[in-house]
C-alpha cells in the first residue's frame, strides 16, 4: 500500500492491518501526486508477485473483481486488465456528468488518435498489470515510468504499455461512485490539458521491438543490480 504523504490516520491503519494480514506500507513523506504514488505502488508490486493490482481505496472499487482480473493474465490471455465502465453489462453509480463526459471524450480521442486494441476505458485507475510486463517497462524507461503527475497519469501508463507491446483486456465492473470516501481532487479543465499534452508525447513514438524477452526473476535480478 502506498500512502503519499496523507494527513490522516491512513498509515497508522495499515500498520494495524498489516499484523493481521500480508500488507506492506510504503510512505511518501510529502503528497506527490497520483502519479508518484502509482509509479511507486508499481515499482513496489512488481517485485514482490507475478500480478500487480492498482485500485482507489476510497469505496468506489470492489475487489471482488480482483479474482477475475489476475485469472484473464494467469490465463495468457493479457498483460494488462482493466475494469472498464465502458463493458456492456458494466453499471456506474453517482458519477457527476462533467466526469462522464471526461470519460467519454477521452474514449473517443483515444479511439481517434491512438486506439490501443481492446482498450475502452483510458482513465479509470482499477487495472492488473502483469509483473514480467512491468519489469520490462521499468527496464526500458530509467528512473521514471510515469512523469505526468495529474490523473492524466493513467492514460500515460495506459499508452507506455502500449509501447513495450503489452495486450490489453478488460472486463466489466461496477463502479460504486455513490459510496466514494472523500472529496475528488480531480481538476477537470486541467487534466483535459493535460491528455492532449500525453497525447502528443506518445504520437509518433514507435512501439518498441519484440525480441526475446528475459525472465522476471533475470529482470528482478538486474533492477535490484542497478538500484
Amino acid at each position: 500500500m502506498v500512502d503519499d504523504g496523507s494527513k490522516d490516520r491512513t498509515a497508522e491503519i495499515a500498520r494495524e492491518a498489516a499484523r493481521i494480514m500480508p500488507l506492506k506500507l510504503v510512505q511518501h513523506e510529502v503528497n506527490k501526486g497520483l502519479g508518484e504514488g502509482i509509479q511507486t505502488g508499481l515499482r513496489e508490486g512488481w517485485m514482490l508477485g507475478d500480478v500487480v493490482v492498482v485500485m482507489d481505496s476510497d469505496n468506489t472499487h470492489d475487489p471482488i473483481y480482483i479474482e477475475d482480473m489476475v485469472k484473464v493474465i494467469r490465463e495468457g490471455d493479457a498483460d494488462v486488465v482493466i475494469a472498464s465502465r465502458f463493458q456492456a453489462s458494466s453499471i456506474v453509480f453517482g458519477v457527476p456528468f462533467f466526469r462522464q463526459v471526461l470519460s467519454w471524450g477521452c474514449f473517443l480521442m483515444m479511439k481517434t488518435l491512438l486506439p490501443y486494441r481492446n482498450v475502452r476505458d483510458y482513465s479509470t485507475g482499477f487495472r492488473a498489470y502483469r509483473s514480467l510486463t512491468l519489469g520490462r517497462l521499468i527496464k526500458n524507461s530509467g528512473d521514471k515510468i510515469i512523469e505526468e503527475s495529474s490523473f492524466a497519469c493513467m492514460l500515460e501508463l495506459l499508452l507506455r504499455l502500449r509501447w513495450v507491446g503489452a495486450r490489453a483486456a478488460e472486463i466489466p465492473y461496477t463502479l460504486r461512485y455513490d459510496l466514494k470516501a472523500g472529496v475528488s481532487k480531480m481538476r477537470i479543465f486541467r487534466t483535459i490539458r493535460r491528455y492532449f499534452t500525453v497525447i502528443g508525447k506518445y504520437w509518433a513514438k514507435d512501439v518498441l521491438p519484440q525480441g526475446e524477452e528475459s525472465s522476471l526473476s533475470e529482470l528482478r535480478a538486474q533492477f535490484r543490480a542497478r538500484a
